[in-house]
C-alpha cells in the first residue's frame, strides 16, 4: 500500500514538472511572437533620392520622307503623242527628251514663216541699198525694217512651236509614273510624267510647343529608319514653322542627302532624334519614376522621415528616361519609397532593403 502511494506521489511530480516547464515554454513562445510581430510591423522599401541633374533633353518625333523636287510634266502645246523616249523607273538628267509630238502642223508652221522671213530680208536688204542712192525715204526703209522685225519674231515663234513638240525634263531625277502612251493627244493641262529627285530628301515631321523652343536652325539631327535598324542617318533642320498646325505643333523639316550605300525612297517611314546642348540646358531636380503610385502630375509619393513614411504630394514636370522632374513639393536630399508602396499608409513604420 505503502509502495502504490510512493509511485502515485512521484508521477504526480514528474507530471506537475512537465505541466511547469510546458506553461514556461508557452509564455517564452509567446514573448517571442511578440518581439518577431513587433519587429515585423516596420515594412521593408526599397529608396532613391531626390538628386538635381543635367538631364540629356532628346526629343523624338515620326514623319515620311519626301522628295526635295518632285514635278508633274505637261507639254507647252496640244497635239498627239508620237513617241516617248523614257519608261517608268528611268534615272533622267535636266534637258533630256522625253517624248515627242507630232510636228507636221508645226513644220508646215515653220516652213511659211521662214519664207516670210527670208522676203522680208531680201525686200530690206534691196531698201536698205536704194535709201544709200537716194531712191526711197528713210520712212520707207523704217516701214520695211518693220516688217522684217515682225517676219523675225513669227519665225522665232513658229521655231519654239517646233521645239515644243519635243518634251524634256526640267529637273534630274527618276520617272516615278508615265500617264500617256503613243497616240494619246494631250494639252497643255494633261499630265505626262512624275518626276522624282530623291538624291537630297526631306523630313516634315510635328514638334510640340515646349520641345519646338529648343531646335535650331540648321541643328543636327539624327535619324532611325525600321528598314535600317543598324544605320542613323544625319541630317540638318532647314525649316521651322513660325505657325502651329490644327494640333497645335509646329512643323519642322530636315533635309537628308540619300545615302548610296542605304538608299533611302521618298514615302519610307523614319524617326527624327533632336538633342538639346548641354551649355543650354539648366539643372533640375529629378526623383525615380517608381517613387509615384499614380499618374504623373499632383501626384504622392512617400517621403523617408525617422523611420517612418510621410504621404507628402509633389508637383512633377517633364520626363527625362526613368527619372521625372519635380517642381514643388520636394527638395534635393530628400528620401523618397520607389517599392513596397502599395503596403504603406500615412506614418507607417519602415525598413529601407537595397
Amino acid at each position: 500500500m505503502k509502495k502504490t502511494i510512493y509511485t502515485i506521489t512521484i508521477l504526480a511530480i514528474v507530471l506537475g514538472g512537465a505541466i511547469y516547464i510546458l506553461l514556461s515554454n508557452k509564455e517564452q513562445n509567446q514573448e517571442e511572437t511578440r518581439i518577431i510581430t513587433k519587429k515585423n510591423e516596420a515594412i521593408s522599401v526599397k529608396v532613391d533620392t531626390v538628386k538635381r541633374i543635367v538631364p540629356q533633353l532628346t526629343y523624338s518625333s515620326n514623319g515620311i520622307f519626301e522628295p526635295v523636287q518632285q514635278l508633274i510634266v505637261t507639254p507647252e502645246a496640244s497635239g498627239t503623242i508620237q513617241k516617248i523616249m523614257v519608261k517608268e523607273g528611268d534615272r533622267i538628267t535636266k534637258g533630256q527628251t522625253l517624248a515627242y509630238l507630232k510636228k507636221d502642223q508645226a513644220n508646215v508652221t515653220y516652213q511659211n514663216a521662214n519664207t516670210n522671213y527670208q522676203s522680208a530680208l531680201e525686200n530690206y536688204n534691196r531698201y536698205e541699198r536704194a535709201y544709200k542712192t537716194g531712191g526711197i525715204t528713210k520712212e520707207q526703209l523704217e516701214q520695211m525694217k518693220l516688217q522684217l522685225d515682225n517676219a523675225k519674231s513669227t519665225l522665232e515663234n513658229a521655231n519654239l512651236d517646233v521645239e515644243d513638240t519635243r518634251i524634256k525634263a526640267s529637273i534630274n531625277g527618276i520617272v516615278n509614273k508615265k500617264y500617256i502612251e503613243p497616240g494619246a493627244v494631250v494639252n497643255t493641262a494633261t499630265s505626262l510624267f512624275e518626276i522624282v529627285d530623291i538624291s537630297t530628301l526631306k523630313l516634315r515631321v510635328s514638334v510640340p510647343e515646349l520641345q519646338v523652343s529648343m531646335i535650331r536652325q540648321d541643328q543636327q539631327a539624327q535619324i532611325k529608319l525600321s528598314v535600317y535598324p543598324d544605320t542613323t542617318f544625319e541630317g540638318k533642320v532647314f525649316f521651322i514653322a513660325a505657325k502651329a498646325d490644327s494640333a497645335l505643333n509646329f512643323p519642322v523639316e530636315i533635309i537628308l542627302k540619300n545615302n548610296t550605300t542605304s538608299p533611302i525612297k521618298a514615302g519610307m517611314y523614319a524617326t527624327a532624334l533632336f538633342e538639346t546642348p548641354s551649355s543650354e540646358i539648366k539643372p533640375v531636380k529629378v526623383i525615380s519614376r517608381n517613387a509615384f503610385t499614380e499618374g504623373l502630375g499632383e501626384s504622392e509619393v512617400f517621403v523617408v522621415k525617422n523611420n517612418k513614411a510621410h504621404l507628402q504630394k509633389a508637383q512633377t514636370g517633364r520626363s527625362f528616361n526613368h527619372s521625372v522632374e519635380i517642381l514643388n513639393g520636394l527638395e534635393v536630399g530628400d528620401v523618397v519609397v520607389t517599392s513596397g508602396q502599395i503596403n504603406l499608409e500615412d506614418q507607417s513604420p519602415i525598413q529601407i532593403i537595397q
